[in-house]
């Protein structure tokens, strides 16, 4: 029969209920670990929170607004400049530049407020002995450094502290898709922080404006120096025209006037009709070849642009569509040789000839007008050619005089914007407005921003309960002591057989060690040994073993016990029940008989002459026989190596249902590997909270070692408390049965 899988058992739906169940027995067991890491964390933390400081928060937004943009020639606004996320954080930096922090520094006087200014603070006992104490303005050289600064350079380094001391307050952020800077500083009263935010705000505004009024200033000089060579550029340019139009005479053309020539005003009429009657020309060739590629091609003359503009045409079209009509409808009614169907085909063959007579009529029309076109063309282009001949030379000086006069007019269109610009600026110079505006003056906050009490102390509780919580779970992976069936199962890999509760009592007396389970037979001990009795039973049937061993890893554990009361509870049940006492150097099993055997397992293995029945003690109200070990002498170290062990259990199961072995500790002597080869089942005893676990490891791996297999594991002597509360999975269920164990 197969009592446990330990795979299939960690892999169970359960498993999770169950480490549940561990963890909070676990927290259970340190709650006074827990509680007195909460005072340790929480007590200093609440001193601190008593004793600390409280600083207030004043906050101040500033809006920041983009320049405008304009041509300052033309006095042209064409609107807002964008923005961007550079823009507004480079705001934010000069928000908090040294620069502007010296100016609230002196608008305020905080150099005499002893809260930036340390020098000013009233030097305490522990204060002086740390300066005293301190190695580091020593080993560093900044005291040295300090004593050779001359007066003027102590106050700049006392002033850079001040400025350090105001900026470690001082906090200045932009936000994202946003054009509004949020200022914050912090001090030690709500009134002081409020007036230094709001003047900090006001101060850079101020700055703007006049950095605006200094850009003004700037450019208005700079216009003032371009304005005069602009003057002097215009003299030049229109004094190079006067001289040009008086050299060759051409007074006519005064200062831009569009005054013409005889020849220049022909020209222009020339041009007029030459555009004209290219334009006719074009519009007639292209009519005409058209026309005339119908004709190449054989295509139908009558789609052509002239045929269908000409009605005479159109009256014979309609002519012969009427003659085909008739001709159509006759041939419905006579023969092809009849007179009137030949006489309506001799009528429609002369009128499609009127028709091409008259097509060819208009080509030979088309192709006339086209050439006479092309005729006054070429007239009117041999006439421009010749008043160009006769206006050449006195085009080229025209043409060098505008670019005189177009130069001069530049200038002078320049200096006249330079000049109404100047003006303008003159009079606003003292009219300006800066970008950036405070969108929200900071408020005298009432509620201290630190320390933030009930958020400090909620973190030190939690932390503290959490941190009590992970010290248990450290102490208790530290402890190595077994304390859980969990752990059991998880270290051994071995099915969990019982868990068998700590004897109950003021006084652990030989009556109560000896006959516990008979004395409260509903008990949760007595229940205990009925499992593993059940246990070991469902696999003695199936393989017919008789043969129990009961084992440890170290002494102390409660494995005589055990199997005194394993014994017992099979006894009740009408088996026959032979207790060894197989642990020659420290035997126990006699002590509840209250006699000291003379002779014992250690005598009958070493002489032969013995028989067991001679040795065999009645434990009458047990109910069963014991084997004892008999006196310790120099041969009870090797009474079981003669090999004579395994005829006498041969002999002795013969009589008996059940043999239990009470041997010695896996870990104090070699005993063990001759009483498991003879063993049917092995029982491996660990003790609650004691056991180490490598003793453990130690004991099942030699074990291994020597070909035992160990049955399962029982965890003795566990406490009734963590026994009720159900600390060892479902064995914790025994609890339940304690109230069965007490008399009525």
């Amino acid at each position: 029969m197969k009592l446990y899988d330990s795979k299939s058992a960690q892999d169970s739906p359960d498993l999770f209920r169950r480490q549940a169940r561990r963890a909070l027995g676990v927290v259970g067991r340190g709650k006074w670990v827990v509680l007195g890491w909460i005072l340790i964390v929480t007590v200093p933390t609440v001193f601190y929170l008593y004793k600390a400081e409280r600083r207030y928060t004043a906050q101040v937004e500033v809006l920041i607004e983009a320049p405008d943009i304009g041509d300052n020639l033309l006095e042209r606004s064409y609107g807002k400049s964008r923005l961007t996320e550079a823009s507004v954080q480079t705001e934010a930096d000069i928000l908090s530049s040294s620069v502007l922090v010296e100016k609230v520094i002196d608008k305020l006087g905080l150099e005499r407020d002893p809260e930036f200014n340390t020098a000013l603070r009233p030097v305490s006992m522990w204060a002086k002995a740390i300066g005293y104490i301190n190695p580091l303005p020593v080993l560093t050289g900044q005291r040295a450094g300090e004593q050779q600064l001359s007066a003027e350079g102590r106050v700049k380094v006392e002033r850079a502290r001040i400025q350090g001391m105001f900026l470690s307050r001082l906090s200045v952020k932009s936000h994202r898709r946003s054009f509004v800077i949020t200022a914050e500083f912090v001090a030690d009263n709500g009134e002081k922080a409020a007036r230094i935010a709001n003047t900090l705000a006001n101060l850079y505004v101020l700055e703007r404006l006049e950095a605006s009024l200094q850009d003004s200033k700037r450019a208005n000089e700079w216009l003032a120096q371009r304005l005069d060579e602009l003057r002097r550029d215009v003299a030049t340019a229109e004094q190079a025209a006067e001289q040009f139009r008086s050299k060759y005479n051409l007074a006519q053309r005064r200062r831009g006037e569009r005054q013409m020539t005889v020849n220049d005003q022909q020209l222009v009429e020339l041009n007029s009709r030459l555009v004209v009657a290219r334009s006719e020309l074009a519009q007639k060739q292209a009519r005409y070849d058209q026309l005339r590629g119908l004709l190449r091609n054989g295509g139908s003359m009558e789609t052509a642009y002239d045929v269908l503009q000409s009605q005479l045409i159109q009256r014979l079209r309609e002519q012969q569509v009427g003659k085909e009509r008739e001709l159509s409808e006759a041939m419905k009614t006579y023969g092809d040789r009849h007179p009137r169907i030949i006489g309506l085909r001799a009528d429609l063959h002369e009128s499609q000839a009127r028709i091409a007579q008259e097509i060819s009529k208009v080509a030979a029309s088309l192709a006339t007008e086209t050439e006479a076109a092309r005729v006054g063309v070429s007239s009117l282009e041999r006439q421009i050619g010749q008043l160009q001949q006769g206006t050449n030379e006195s085009g080229v000086h025209e043409v060098e005089l505008r670019e005189l006069e177009r130069q001069a007019e530049t200038s002078r269109t320049l200096y006249e914007a330079f000049l109404s610009r100047y003006k303008r600026d003159s009079e606003q110079e003292s009219i300006q407005r800066a970008n950036a505006r405070v969108l929200s003056p900071a408020a005298i906050p009432i509620q201290p921003s630190s320390p933030r009490r009930v958020r400090i102390f909620l973190a030190s509780l939690l932390l503290s309960v959490f941190g009590g919580i992970g010290l248990v779970f450290l102490l208790d992976r530290l402890n190595g002591r077994i304390r859980s069936a969990e752990e059991v199962e998880q270290i051994t890999y071995l099915p969990l057989l019982a868990v068998i509760p700590k004897q109950g009592g003021k006084k652990r007396d030989a009556e109560a060690l000896a006959f516990g389970i008979l004395n409260a037979p509903r008990s949760p001990l007595a229940n205990a040994f009925r499992s593993l009795k059940a246990v070991l039973a469902a696999s003695a049937v199936d393989r017919g073993d008789k043969v129990t061993l009961i084992t440890s890893s170290i002494p102390s554990e409660g494995k005589s016990f055990i199997t005194r009361n394993l014994a017992m509870a099979v006894a009740v049940t009408g088996s026959r029940v032979l207790v060894i006492d197989g642990d020659l150097m420290r035997p126990t099993q006699h002590v509840a008989l209250q006699r000291e055997p003379s002779q014992g397992l250690t005598q009958l293995l070493s002489d032969a002459s013995l028989s067991p029945e001679q040795l065999i003690l009645r434990d009458e109200r047990g109910g069963f026989d014991i084997l004892p070990a008999g006196p310790v002498d120099a041969f009870s170290g090797n009474a079981l190596s003669n090999g004579r062990l395994t005829e006498v259990l041969q002999s002795l199961s013969a009589r008996y249902d059940r043999i239990f072995i009470d041997a010695p500790p896996s870990l104090a002597t070699t005993d063990v590997q001759v009483l498991t080869q003879v063993a049917d089942q092995i029982v491996f005893v660990v003790k609650w909270n004691d056991t180490p676990r490598d003793a453990i490891m130690a004991a099942l791996s030699y074990l291994a070692k020597v070909g035992a297999e160990v049955s399962g594991v029982v965890l003795s002597q566990t406490s009734p408390a963590h026994h009720r509360k159900g600390a060892y999975g479902a064995y914790g269920y025994y609890g339940a049965y304690e109230g069965y164990g007490k008399n009525t």
